[in-house]
C-alpha cells in the first residue's frame, strides 16, 4: 500500500512555504514563495484617498466619496491566488493538504482553491506561523 503525502503550506500574506511531512518531520516540498511587490497594480485599483463633498451634496444626504481601497487585503487576495495556483498545478504530489494561513489569507485561499485542492484539505489553523521554526509548526499539526 503506497504511504500518503501529506502537503503544509504555511502562509501569511507575503510568502509562503509548501512543506511536506515525512513521519515527525516538515522538510520543503518546494521552494518559499514570495509575493511580488508591484505598484502598477496599486494603479489599476484607483484611488485610496476619499473624494470631495459640495455644500449643495451634503445637504441632500448624498457624497462623492468613492469606496476605499484597502491595498493590503487586495495584495493577500492576489497572493492567496497565487498559492491556490500552485497547489492546483502540484495537486499530484501530495494526498492530503493542512493549511496554515493567517485568518485573512486563509478565507481568501477557501475561496481561490480549485474542488479538486479542496477536497484534500484535511486541516485548517488560522495562525501566522510563516517565521515560526518547523520544528515549532509541527506541534500544531
Amino acid at each position: 500500500m503506497k504511504q500518503q503525502t501529506t502537503c503544509v503550506v504555511v502562509a501569511d500574506g507575503a510568502r509562503a512555504k509548501f512543506l511536506e511531512k515525512n513521519n515527525h518531520n516538515l522538510v520543503p516540498m518546494l521552494p518559499t514563495h514570495h509575493a511580488v511587490d508591484d505598484v502598477t497594480t496599486h494603479q489599476d485599483k484607483g484611488a485610496s484617498t476619499p473624494g470631495r463633498v459640495g455644500k449643495g451634496m451634503a445637504t441632500k444626504g448624498t457624497h462623492s466619496y468613492p469606496a476605499h481601497s484597502d491595498w493590503y487585503h487586495f495584495k493577500k487576495e492576489a497572493f492567496a491566488t497565487e498559492v491556490a495556483k500552485i497547489l492546483h498545478d502540484t495537486v499530484l504530489n501530495y494526498d492530503r493538504l493542512i493549511l496554515i494561513a493567517a485568518p485573512v489569507v486563509l478565507g481568501c485561499l477557501r475561496q481561490h482553491l480549485s474542488p479538486l485542492v479542496a477536497c484534500k484539505v484535511v486541516q485548517e489553523i488560522d495562525k501566522n506561523l510563516t517565521k515560526t521554526p518547523l520544528k515549532e509548526v509541527m506541534s500544531y499539526i
